[in-house]
């Protein structure tokens, strides 16, 4: 219930205006229809869309709403329950016509400024929850993936079955379809898995925890849902990946050479450096 409370308030409402302020606009627009008695025209949408904006920004039935949607989806959906489209251009036009007064060219030094404005305003609260996406940083990352991708593919032959950082795993299918991954991007987007209910077993999404987590001793500590902090041993999880199939690794160079010697005795293999990360193959 802690948690889906934090979902609900810091990785859901303050996220999702961080990332666009047209939540802003929305209940800027509801109190002007409400100061100005617009409101009245249409009472049934005014009151839905109030009502329903509340409930989503109240931690508490915030969280209602999430889990009557399901944990496949995150908080940014349940603001597709507000039309919140129709209520900013239901102010919107209704501002213009009071601005413009009919339409008349006579009012066009009122109506131009307010229409500027309007606009400017529309340009600059953008959004929508997504993250703004710094489009050269991602093209250098996916090309400094690729670039380890093709390595990987020049340096084993036959069935690879890859286990790696996500900065690699998230590009390395889109590189080569040849290759096999324990687990995708649905491992951390659980938004991907909103129409399959299966899910990955719990050993494998330790094997995540542990990768992104890794300390330089090979040892991460975790939070866990159900036992608190979990600590992780990289042996442990060399073991697991093994019997999973996985007969490929990469390891961060931030691990000390000897615990990665230590891992690739424990995976059966041997130990190579390949740029920035350990390549272990057995």
């Amino acid at each position: 219930m802690a948690e889906l409370f934090r979902n609900a308030w810091q990785l859901g409402w303050l996220r999702y205006t961080n990332s666009g302020k047209l939540t802003a606009v929305l209940l800027a627009s509801l109190l002007f229809l409400w100061l100005s008695g617009k409101w009245k025209r249409q009472k049934v949408l005014f009151s839905y869309s109030a009502l329903m904006s509340l409930f989503c920004i109240v931690p508490v039935t915030a969280m209602v709403l999430m889990l009557y949607q399901t944990r496949f989806y995150d908080y940014e959906w349940i603001w597709s329950l507000v039309p919140m489209t129709i209520v900013c251009a239901w102010a919107g036009t209704a501002l213009l016509e009071e601005t413009w007064g009919g339409f008349s060219l006579s009012s066009w030094k009122k109506g131009l400024p307010v229409t500027l404005l309007l606009l400017a305003i529309l340009a600059l609260c953008g959004g929508l929850g997504k993250n703004v996406i710094d489009r050269n940083d991602e093209l250098a990352r996916r090309q400094q993936a690729s670039e380890v991708v093709d390595k990987v593919l020049e340096d084993q032959s036959g069935d690879i079955c890859l286990w790696a950082p996500r900065e690699i795993l998230e590009y390395a299918r889109a590189q080569s379809g040849a290759l096999r991954l324990i687990y995708g991007r649905n491992m951390w987007d659980q938004s991907l898995n909103a129409y399959a209910y299966d899910t990955y077993p719990r050993e494998i999404q330790e094997l995540y925890l542990w990768m992104e987590n890794v300390e330089p001793t090979g040892t991460a500590l975790v939070e866990d849902a159900d036992q608190g902090e979990l600590l992780l041993e990289g042996e442990a999880c060399m073991t697991i990946a093994a019997q999973a199939g996985v007969n490929c690794i990469l390891l961060p160079e931030s691990l000390d050479a000897v615990t990665v010697e230590a891992l690739a005795k424990a995976l059966g293999g041997r130990v190579d450096r390949l740029d920035a990360y350990y390549l272990l193959t057995r």
